[in-house]
C-alpha cells in the first residue's frame, strides 16, 4: 500500500483527492490517504481528511519509504520550492482515470493530471506539473518542470513550453509554438508567436505585455 500526504489544502487538493479515490474505486489501486500538510492553522481538515501539520513536516515523513507525497499547491514558483527544499521525498504521480495518455508519452515525477485531460503521442510532461481539468496537450509537446496548464487550455502540435510557465484558463498555442520560462499566458489567449521568458502575455493574439 502507497500511504499519501497531500501538501495543500486548497482547490487543487480536493481534485487530488477526487483523483485518488478514483483511482481506488475504478483501478483498485492500493492507496490510503494519510492527511494534508498546510502552514494555515485555521485549517483542519479538507473533504474530511485531517490537516496533520505544516509543511515542514515533511522532513519527518520523507524517510518513510511507504510514503509519498502530492504538491497541490497552485503556483508554479511555490511549488518548486517545496520540492527543492525537501529532496529526500518521494512523489506520487497523481493521473485520473478519465485521462486519455497516447502512446509514446512521458510524464515526470509528481506531476498532477486532472480529469478529463488529453496528453497526445509522444508528448513530454516534465516533473511537478499540472495539467488541469479538460486540458488538451497535443503530440510532440514539451511542458516542462513546474509549469501549469489550466483547465481547458489547449496546446496544438510540437508546442513546447518552459518551466514554471503558466498558460490560462482557456489559452490555445497554435502549433510549432515555443514560450519560454516563468511566463504567464493570459486566460483566453491565443499564442501565434513565440513568447519569451519571464513576461506576460495576453489577448488574441497573444501580445506580451
Amino acid at each position: 500500500m502507497k500511504k499519501i500526504i497531500i501538501i495543500g489544502a486548497g482547490g487543487n487538493s480536493k481534485v487530488i483527492i477526487d483523483i485518488l479515490l478514483q483511482r481506488v474505486l475504478l483501478l483498485e489501486e492500493d492507496l490510503e490517504i494519510l492527511g494534508i500538510l498546510d502552514d494555515d492553522k485555521n485549517k483542519q481538515k479538507l473533504r474530511g481528511h485531517p490537516v496533520i501539520g505544516p509543511v515542514n513536516l515533511m522532513n519527518e515523513y520523507a524517510h518513510d519509504k511507504r510514503i509519498y507525497f502530492i504538491n497541490g499547491v497552485g503556483d508554479n514558483s511555490n511549488r518548486k520550492t517545496i520540492y527543492e527544499k525537501y529532496k529526500e521525498a518521494q512523489y506520487y504521480t497523481a493521473i485520473h482515470p478519465s485521462v486519455i495518455i497516447g502512446i509514446g508519452v512521458e510524464i515526470g515525477e509528481g506531476s498532477i493530471v486532472m480529469p478529463g485531460a488529453i496528453i497526445n503521442v509522444d508528448s513530454k510532461i516534465g516533473k511537478q506539473v499540472i495539467i488541469n481539468t479538460g486540458a488538451i496537450i497535443e503530440h510532440d509537446n514539451v511542458i516542462e518542470d513546474f509549469a501549469h496548464v489550466a483547465s481547458g487550455a489547449v496546446t496544438a502540435g510540437n508546442v513546447s513550453v518552459g518551466a514554471e510557465s503558466m498558460l490560462g484558463t482557456g489559452a490555445r498555442v497554435i502549433q510549432g509554438i515555443n514560450i519560454g520560462s516563468c511566463t504567464m499566458i493570459g486566460a483566453g489567449s491565443v499564442v501565434i508567436n513565440d513568447i519569451p521568458s519571464n513576461c506576460t502575455a495576453v489577448g488574441v493574439p497573444a501580445k506580451v505585455k
